[in-house]
C-alpha cells in the first residue's frame, strides 16, 4: 500500500513540475507570412519572445505543390544552426550550418537524383579544407583545397 502512495506522490510531483515548466517557458507562435493564391503557405515563420520583444526563431518556405522548399533556425535575427533546402520532388538539395549569419561547418549539396554534387566545410563564411566535387552519377571528379576561402591547390580531375 505504501508503494501505491509513493507512486502517486511521484506522479503528482512530476505533473506539477511539468505544468510549471511548460507554463514558464516562452510561448512560440507560428505565422503564415506569405501564401499562394490557393491559400497554402509559401513562407511560415515561428516567433518567440525574449525580454518582451518578438524574436524570429525559425523559418520554412514551401513550393506551390505544398512540398517544403527550405527550413532553418535563427538566433538574434541571423541564420544559426542547421538549414536544409529541398528540390520540388522532396529530395534534399543542400544542407549545412550557420553561425551568427555565416556559413559554418559541413556543407553538402546534392543533385536532384540524390547523388552528392559537392561537399566541404565552411569556417566563418569561408570555404576551408578539401572540397570534393562529383558528377551526376556520384563519381568523384575534382578536389580543391581551400585556405580562407581561396583554393590553394586544385586537382582538376581524379583518375579512376
Amino acid at each position: 500500500m505504501r508503494q501505491v502512495y509513493f507512486l502517486r506522490f511521484c506522479f503528482a510531483v512530476v505533473f506539477v513540475f511539468l505544468a510549471c515548466f511548460t507554463a514558464c517557458s516562452p510561448a512560440t507562435k507560428e505565422v503564415v507570412e506569405e501564401a499562394y493564391p490557393d491559400g497554402s503557405p509559401r513562407l511560415v515563420r515561428v516567433y518567440g519572445e525574449k525580454n518582451g520583444a518578438r524574436v524570429l526563431l525559425q523559418e520554412r518556405q514551401y513550393y506551390q505543390n505544398k512540398q517544403i522548399r527550405m527550413e532553418g533556425s535563427f538566433k538574434e535575427d541571423e541564420r544559426d544552426g542547421k538549414w536544409v533546402y529541398y528540390f520540388e520532388n522532396g529530395n534534399i538539395w543542400s544542407e549545412g550550418s550557420f553561425r551568427e549569419g555565416k556559413s559554418d561547418g559541413k556543407r553538402i549539396t546534392y543533385y536532384e537524383n540524390g547523388n552528392k554534387r559537392y561537399e566541404g566545410k565552411y569556417s566563418n563564411g569561408n570555404r576551408v579544407g578539401v572540397w570534393k566535387f562529383y558528377d551526376e552519377e556520384g563519381k568523384l571528379v575534382k578536389e580543391e583545397d581551400y585556405q580562407e576561402g581561396t583554393p590553394s591547390s586544385t586537382e582538376e580531375s581524379i583518375n579512376p
